[in-house]
């Protein structure tokens, strides 16, 4: 992902629902573990490297991002702390690393059987790796989109620039990452995926929600007036697969999936 891509504070409109996740991983992490190295990969505006800093002050965190404007808003709400640029699918840790936590930022980079196990290759013996990857990319609010760009023919090239395109079923399937963990290295693994209903206040906030991460290679590739006509499209057409609850809000379900391992001695 161009290191310019990224917008802080769209993305951190939402920062709580974005948080959750990260704090379900970390809860997993053993208790026991006394790291004194841990790299957040896809820090973000910080939001994660904050939570594992909070729990092990002793170690050296540094969180890693490869867009500008999220380490501009992450050196700034936490000047403490070490934020340094760099890409996911060419990273190396600088000397191993005993925590390698990687929070919804995955899902961006290609060929995980080539990256993966260079991350874990990475990690110092009964080092942990901690990943979170949305796996929602079948479900209408992603799907919409991909809908919306195909029937339009001036919108269509921009296709190209989304990771995922019609999907009927999950696209991570956590059998096939449990082979490639252990087939790297890892043991003990804990596997998990989660349906998160998130309460939005209407159809309007699940489209706010979607131009931050998945829906953004596209929607920022279009024209003011293409993203005004792509924008009424999209929330009308969400009204149709996300009813109003009793209460006039609305329950859009996010699905994560979770894994976290540890690694061998001779891995």
């Amino acid at each position: 992902m161009k290191k310019n891509f990224w917008d802080a504070s769209t993305y951190s409109q939402f920062l709580g629902p974005r948080t959750r996740p990260a704090r379900d991983l970390l809860a997993v992490v053993s208790k026991n573990l006394s790291p004194r190295v841990i790299y957040d990969l896809g820090c973000g505006p910080g939001n994660s490297t904050i939570l594992l800093k909070d729990r092990w002050p002793e170690a050296k965190v540094i969180g890693v991002d490869s867009s500008d404007s999220m380490l501009e808003q992450a050196r700034k709400e936490y000047p403490d702390m070490e934020f340094i640029q760099g890409d996911i699918a060419e990273f190396k840790t600088d000397g191993g690393a005993d925590l390698i936590f990687a929070n919804a930022s995955l899902q961006w980079v290609a060929n995980h059987n080539q990256v993966i196990p260079r991350l874990i290759n990475d990690l110092n013996p009964q080092g942990i790796l901690a990943i979170q990857m949305p796996n929602n990319f079948h479900m209408p609010a992603h799907q919409t989109t991909i809908k919306l760009l195909q029937n339009n023919p001036s919108w269509r090239p921009l296709l190209k620039h989304l990771i995922y395109g019609e999907l009927n079923q999950p696209l991570y399937d956590l059998r096939r990452y449990h082979n490639l963990l252990t087939g790297s290295g890892l043991m003990e693994l804990q596997l998990w995926e989660t349906e998160y209903f998130q309460e939005m206040p209407d159809h309007q906030a699940i489209f706010d929600w979607s131009k931050g991460t998945g829906m953004r290679p596209a929607l920022t590739r279009m024209g003011e007036t293409d993203q005004g006509i792509f924008t009424k499209a999209y929330i009308e057409q969400l009204t149709h697969v996300f009813p109003l609850q009793a209460n006039g809000k609305v329950l859009f379900p996010f699905r994560r999936l979770f894994m976290l391992g540890t690694k061998g001695q001779s891995a």
